[in-house]
C-alpha cells in the first residue's frame, strides 16, 4: 500500500474518533455547544484535508511553502502559540479568582472567629 494512502487512512481515523471523544465529552456537559461545534468543525476538516490534501494548494502556493508538510509545521507551530498564550490567560485570571475568594473566606473566618470570642468574654 502506498505511504500516503496510509497517512490519509490514519488522519481519517484519528478525526473520527476526536468528533467521538468531542462529542462524549458534551454529553458529559464538559463542553458548551458551541465549543463542541468548533471542535467538531476542526476535526472534520482535518479529515476532508486528510482525505484531500491538494485542497490547501491555493492557500500553500501563494505562501511559497515547498510542500504541504512544511506549511503545517509552520501553521501548527502557530497554533500551539496560540494555545499557550490562551492557557496561560486563563490560569492567570482563575488564578487571581482563587486569590480573591481566599481573601474573602479569610476574612469571614476572621469575623466569625472574633464574634466567637466576645461571647465567650461576656459568659
Amino acid at each position: 500500500m502506498n505511504t500516503t494512502l496510509w497517512i490519509q487512512l490514519l488522519g481519517i481515523i484519528f478525526g473520527i474518533a476526536m468528533i467521538y471523544f468531542t462529542y462524549v465529552k458534551y454529553k458529559r456537559k464538559e463542553l458548551n455547544s458551541g465549543e463542541f461545534i468548533t471542535w467538531t468543525a476542526g476535526w472534520i476538516i482535518l479529515g476532508i484535508t486528510a482525505i484531500s490534501p491538494s485542497i490547501l494548494d491555493p492557500i500553500i502556493d501563494p505562501l511559497n511553502f515547498y510542500r504541504r508538510l512544511d506549511f503545517f509545521v509552520v501553521f501548527g507551530f502557530f497554533i500551539l502559540l496560540a494555545l499557550g498564550f490562551y492557557n496561560y490567560s486563563k490560569t492567570k485570571k482563575l488564578e487571581h479568582k482563587l486569590k480573591m475568594f481566599v481573601r474573602k473566606q479569610a476574612l469571614q473566618n476572621a469575623e466569625e472567629y472574633g464574634k466567637e470570642k466576645q461571647e465567650v468574654k461576656q459568659k
